[in-house]
């Protein structure tokens, strides 16, 4: 961008900063075959409404609320193989419920999701529609690496939608956090997300994460992140790119 002074026009340029990004390798060596998606998304607008995203949600919670399996809906293979990460981690997973499992429960249930923005109407049609955790957090509030791994006790969580509420994880709770003020993005692996990393209008960099537990593969999770920047770029602008976390690669680095 270019401004005037009495010398004449001069260009301000905007700072870039590396991101990191990594998951612990303890989890891939307690949970063979996990591995995770990050779309990351820059320069979107996240502003407004959109007909086309409200009506492919609705015809996505329509769809749900027809098919006889949803009614078991425990028992669907992705649901399972989460309720099942819980026990693991010592947890009820009725009480502690996958967030995918509540979301296919309260659209089971007949209520429909609210339209907050595009960003969280689309990572909640993509969770339904391949019933498996989706979710995503503002990369401008990062002050260091955001990292998968397992809690100390000492991390802080604020609750989405408490922001005057401090909780802390559990020694030993797999966490989503930023590694520079200990702040949790969210609890319990795939639970519940924080309040500090909320997705607003005025978003405009961000990490999308899609969940692959078995019995999602690999391939299927590339393609579910593949439509879900596509869907981003196509109703938010900006520019994605795709990065696939397991085993064999625990971390990345982006500029943002």
């Amino acid at each position: 961008m270019l401004y005037l002074n009495e010398n004449g026009p001069f260009k301000v340029l905007q700072e870039v900063w590396t991101l990191r990004y990594e998951i612990e390798n303890e989890i891939f060596d307690r949970y063979p075959g996990y591995c995770r998606a990050v779309v990351i998304a820059r320069n979107i607008d996240n502003t407004g409404e959109d007909d086309q995203l409200r009506k492919e949600l609705s015809d996505c919670e329509e769809k749900i609320r027809n098919d006889p399996a949803m009614a078991q809906y425990k028992e669907l293979p992705n649901i399972a193989a989460w309720r099942d990460i819980f026990r693991n981690l010592g947890l009820n997973p009725n009480k502690y419920p996958p967030s995918i499992a509540n979301l296919v429960k309260r659209t089971s249930a007949g209520k429909d999701l609210p339209f907050i923005n595009k960003l969280v109407t689309i990572f909640n049609l993509i969770s339904l529609r391949h019933i498996t955790p989706c979710g995503g957090d503002d990369l401008d509030v990062v002050t260091g690496s955001i990292r998968l791994g397992f809690a100390s006790g000492n991390e802080e969580y604020v609750p989405l939608g408490q922001p005057d509420k401090v909780e802390h994880p559990a020694e030993g709770e797999v966490i989503y956090y930023d590694t520079g003020n200990n702040d949790v993005f969210c609890r319990v692996w795939c639970w519940k997300n924080g309040d500090r990393s909320k997705l607003m209008p005025e978003t405009r960099n961000v990490a999308v994460n899609i969940e692959g537990m078995p019995p999602l593969e690999r391939d299927q999770l590339r393609k579910i992140a593949e439509e879900l920047a596509l869907k981003i770029e196509k109703h938010c602008g900006g520019e994605t790119e795709i990065h696939i976390l397991s085993s064999e690669g625990a971390s990345f680095e982006v500029e943002l």
